[in-house]
C-alpha cells in the first residue's frame, strides 16, 4: 500500500452554505439604558404615581350554611368602639385563639372567652351546674 501524503480536498464552498461555513464579521450588540447612572432622588420622581386601587377581598369557598337556627346570628352587636378595640387587642393574648387561622368573628371571640372562663375559673360543681343551665337555655330556643 502506498502512503498518502496529500488528500484530495475540494476547496470550493457552495454559496448556499458560505455563511455557515465561513464566519463573517460579527457585529457587537449593545444595549443602552436610559438613566443608567442616575442614583439621585430626582430619578425616582420622574415616574408618575400610580393610582391606588382598593382590592376587594375574595371570600374563599362556599359560604357556610347554618342549619340550626339557634346558632344563626340575628342581632347586631351593640358595643362601644372602645370595647371593640379592647377586644381586638385582647385577641392576640388569648391562647385559645392563637391556633385559629383566618378571621376571628365577634361571636367566636366571646364564645372562646366564656369557655375559657368556665373551664379555668369555676369549680367542678359550678361548671357542671352552668353547663346544665346552658343546655336548658338551648332547649328553650
Amino acid at each position: 500500500m502506498s502512503e498518502r501524503k496529500e488528500f484530495n480536498v475540494d476547496t470550493k464552498v457552495d454559496t448556499e452554505y458560505a455563511g455557515l461555513l465561513q464566519p463573517g464579521i460579527k457585529k457587537k450588540k449593545s444595549v443602552s439604558i436610559r438613566g443608567e447612572n442616575e442614583f439621585g432622588y430626582s430619578s425616582l420622581m420622574n415616574k408618575k404615581p400610580k393610582a391606588i386601587t382598593s382590592v376587594a377581598s375574595k371570600k374563599r369557598g362556599r359560604p357556610i350554611e347554618i342549619t340550626d337556627e339557634r346558632f344563626k346570628v340575628t342581632k347586631p352587636k351593640k358595643i362601644s368602639p372602645a370595647l371593640e378595640s379592647k377586644l381586638n387587642v385582647l385577641q392576640d393574648y388569648v391562647e385559645e385563639l392563637q391556633s385559629v387561622q383566618g378571621r376571628i368573628t365577634f361571636e367566636k371571640l366571646i364564645d372562646t372567652l366564656s369557655e375559657a372562663y368556665i373551664t379555668q375559673k369555676l369549680g367542678v360543681a359550678k361548671e357542671e351546674h352552668l353547663r346544665e343551665e346552658i343546655k336548658d337555655a338551648f332547649d328553650k330556643l
